[in-house]
This record gives C-alpha cells, sequence and structure tokens, in this order.
C-alpha cells in the first residue's frame, strides 16, 4: 500500500480536523464546506461537528455504507494496510482509535501515515 501525504486544511493546520480533512478528500469538496455541514448537521442534532454520530449521518446521507470492524477468523484485527492489501479494499473511509483517514485507489491519503493502525470501523460507496 502506498502513502501520499496531504493535507487539504485550507491554512494547512491538522489539529482536531482529521474529520473534516477525511470527508473532504474522499468527497471531493472543499474543506469549508464539509465544515459548514457537519456544523449544520451537529446543530440540528446538537452535537459536535466531528463527532461519530455526526459524521456518520452525512456519510449515509451521500451514500455511503458503513463496515463494521473486520476480524480474520481467529478474531485478530486488521492494519489499515491489511485492510487494503489483504481484503481489496480500495476506496473507502477508515476510523481507527482517534483518527479518520481515507484510501483512494488503494492509496493512504493523509497527514501522517496511519497504515499500522488497527481499523475500526470502514465506509465504502
Amino acid at each position: 500500500m502506498e502513502f501520499e501525504k496531504k493535507n487539504v486544511n485550507p491554512k494547512g493546520r491538522k489539529s482536531d480536523d482529521c474529520v473534516i480533512r477525511a470527508l473532504s478528500t474522499i468527497s471531493g469538496l472543499r474543506w469549508e464546506s464539509i465544515y459548514k455541514r457537519l456544523c449544520e448537521l451537529g446543530l440540528e442534532m446538537c452535537r459536535m461537528p466531528n463527532e461519530k454520530a455526526t459524521y456518520e449521518k452525512w456519510l449515509k446521507q451521500v451514500g455511503y455504507i458503513k463496515h463494521k470492524q473486520p476480524r480474520r477468523e481467529d478474531g485478530t484485527k486488521y492494519t489499515v494496510e491489511e485492510l487494503v492489501d489483504e481484503l481489496d479494499v480500495r476506496n473507502c473511509v477508515i476510523t481507527v482509535a482517534q483518527h479518520m483517514t481515507v484510501v483512494e485507489d488503494g492509496v493512504l491519503i493523509d497527514t501522517w501515515d496511519c497504515s499500522q493502525k488497527t481499523v475500526c470501523n470502514y465506509w465504502t460507496s
């Protein structure tokens, strides 16, 4: 699996906006557009814009399907790299502990290489 270092935050910041960066990257929408939409959803739901319930609602609205944490037959979990290489998941949004990232065409796109982190849930379109 390849890694591409990319930061779509318009100011180049990378603090606490991984959800916005990931959704902007996977959707092709501007960072500001995703931020505004998540704020609107969060306000409707009385939740924070980067809270799980908020971003999951957005993902569902735009046609993404949630997949539970993948596990092998022996119960062991997959890393991001293993999800891409072994399960051949080529395009998805992935949550790992305290972080959200994106894979496009088998390439991990993020501000840092989280390929060795354990996959929690992931979404495909």
